[in-house]
């Protein structure tokens, strides 16, 4: 970690001098403003060299150049020449680290590289941190941390909400009266696997006009009625529902023959991201607006193989995408270091295959169930990426996605009376971050006018 990403840093040094180099030991403290920051460097008492380790490397204690002049100015030593250059070094250099939160300074005279030769050379004089240096403000490392958990839990919610889009795609409505009108009622379930009891409970409205006997065109609003998210790490609100139109013709009534549909949605959610502490990180928390949209077009052909039953092979392609804007967190006497994050956008563009079968053998009711697999042709996973700590790297959202990926559906109709259906579904789906899938459960209550 450099020096310069530290807010603050107290210094308490003790300073080990060789016979070319000489202190100003009459200053107690120093300090000194670089790029904005001041350091304060508290002067103790010299000792001798030999209490140095053995073991530090010049290939990974050498830090900021500049900065470590700036220190060495600061103490004493009036010019300042540059880091060591494998034993040729100029006359005097000077380097900077942070090792298990100690802040070191390091001061070298010619001879350059540390080495077990240079640490028995009593040319050379340093100053370390050892346990008594201290930073004010998140530390770079538990502020990453932090940040992995919070794009975990995001991981999970961008699950759910391509999920319910997904799943949206096969909402219809075929119950039709004399009017040609058809009304849907019911609810949803979703849950997502791995992410601490993550599911969601909607209410459904569908509906479907039917202007000529082989085709129909419906839209439908799925409304959140509760998120359970244990951790709350991310939070959705209920504000808006889910909405989406769809267009199907089919060749015949009776299931067989060919069928092509076409459905497309959008939904939006308030969502409250809050990061977790690991350590130094603070619980900086802050809103943004997570839009989900996608659209499918989906071919199947209905054979009559036996009796009251239908197998039907279908094809399909989709496009989905998940955006959340950028946001900054809130500045409070506990977060000092607030956090902005860029948008982050995923997509897919998705092949279906599969096959289903329906069977209408006992009265009044239909059975049906189908397999496919899903693969992705193109995606972009995008990076939870923060800047207000310096020292953040981007977290990769979905560094190994899970290209193909197995779908199944069961369910059963039930006619209670003439025109008036009720349905019950369950949709179990793999998804595209590694070991999570969804399992949807939804029931509706169908009536034709």
């Amino acid at each position: 970690m450099k020096l310069l990403e530290i807010k603050k840093i107290a210094i308490t040094a003790t300073f080990l001098a060789g016979n070319l180099i000489a202190l100003n030991a009459n200053s107690q403290s120093v300090t000194q403003t670089i790029g904005g920051v001041t350091y304060t460097i508290t002067l103790s008492s010299s000792s001798t060299y030999n209490s140095i380790s053995s073991t530090l490397q010049a290939s990974s204690i050498w830090g900021d150049a500049s900065l470590a002049n700036a220190l060495a100015i600061s103490v004493g030593k009036t010019s300042a020449l540059g880091a060591p250059n494998n034993g040729a070094g100029p006359a005097f250099a000077y380097g900077v680290n942070s090792v298990n939160g100690n802040v070191r300074f390091y001061i070298d005279t010619p001879g350059g590289v540390f080495n077990s030769s240079a640490i028995n050379s009593a040319s050379f004089y340093w100053a370390l941190v050892a346990g008594g240096g201290s930073a004010s403000g998140p530390s770079v490392a538990n502020t990453q941390a932090s940040l992995q958990i919070t794009a975990g839990a995001l991981q999970g919610i961008y699950t759910l909400q391509n999920a319910v889009i997904a799943n949206s795609f096969s909402y219809d409505c075929d119950t039709f009266g004399a009017n040609n009108v058809c009304v849907s009622a019911g609810g949803r379930n979703t849950a997502v696997s791995a992410t601490n009891g993550l599911n969601n409970t909607s209410g459904l409205l569908i509906a479907a006009y039917r202007p000529h006997a082989n085709y129909r065109i419906g839209a439908y609003a799925d409304q959140n009625l509760s998120v359970n998210n244990a951790g709350s790490t991310v939070n959705l609100g209920n504000n808006t529902p889910l909405i989406g139109i769809f267009g199907a013709w089919n060749e015949r009534l009776d299931g067989t023959g060919a069928e092509v549909k076409v459905s497309a949605a959008y939904g939006q959610k308030n969502t409250t991201i809050t990061r977790q502490v690991i350590g130094t990180s603070e619980a900086g928390s802050g809103s943004s607006q997570l839009n989900s949209q996608g659209a499918q077009v989906a071919v199947k052909y209905g054979f009559g193989v036996a009796t009251n039953t239908i197998v039907s092979p279908y094809v399909g392609i989709r496009y989905t995408q998940n955006n959340m804007g950028g946001y900054t967190e809130g500045a409070s006497g506990s977060v000092t270091a607030p956090l902005t994050y860029s948008a982050l956008n995923t997509n897919a563009t998705t092949a279906l295959a599969g096959i289903g079968a329906s069977y209408r053998g006992i009265p009044k009711t239909n059975l049906f169930a189908s397999a496919g697999i899903e693969s992705d042709t193109n995606t972009s996973a995008g990076s939870y990426s923060a800047t207000g700590v310096s020292g953040l790297v981007p977290v990769n959202f979905n560094a190994n996605p899970v290209k193909n990926r197995a779908t199944a559906t069961v369910g059963a109709t039930y006619d209670v009376e003439k025109n008036q259906r009720l349905g019950v579904t369950g949709i179990y789906r793999q998804e595209s971050y590694q070991a999570v899938s969804t399992t949807t459960v939804m029931a509706t209550y169908t009536v034709g006018f």
